[in-house]
């Protein structure tokens, strides 16, 4: 008979290390690649959520971002993106802190969107 903490529990966490492995290049991978066209991206700027998007057009790459704050009405914000240009939306801070901003980056054909940090509201 074999035992669980002696025998199943060590291939179990092989098992769990070994998925991991597999799974995170693959994730990683995924965020240096940037945004898909037409997949949405979710914002999160403390109190102010949303998601964004893009699609390539002949003129550039039109981005969309919408944001509302618990539930209110929503804002829409659109750009349209030449290579290496960049878009941001920003939330103030508190006071003598700084605002929390999210930039929306063309880099060639790569779009990236970056989130800041959780912002923290005492």
């Amino acid at each position: 008979m074999r035992s669980l903490s002696r025998d199943i529990l060590p291939l179990a966490v092989a098992g769990g290390l070994i998925a991991v492995a597999v799974i995170a290049p693959v994730r990683a991978a995924d965020k240096v690649a940037g945004l898909k066209p037409a997949t949405a991206q979710t914002i999160n700027i403390g109190y102010v959520n949303g998601v964004a998007y893009y699609t390539p057009q002949n003129d550039g790459y039109h981005v969309v971002a919408t944001l509302s704050v618990a539930g209110g009405a929503p804002v829409r914000v659109a750009a349209t993106l030449k290579p290496d240009q960049a878009v941001s939306v920003s939330v103030p801070g508190a006071v003598d802190t700084a605002a929390s901003i999210v930039e929306i980056a063309r880099e060639g054909d790569v779009v990236t969107l970056t989130n800041p940090p959780r912002l923290v509201l005492n």
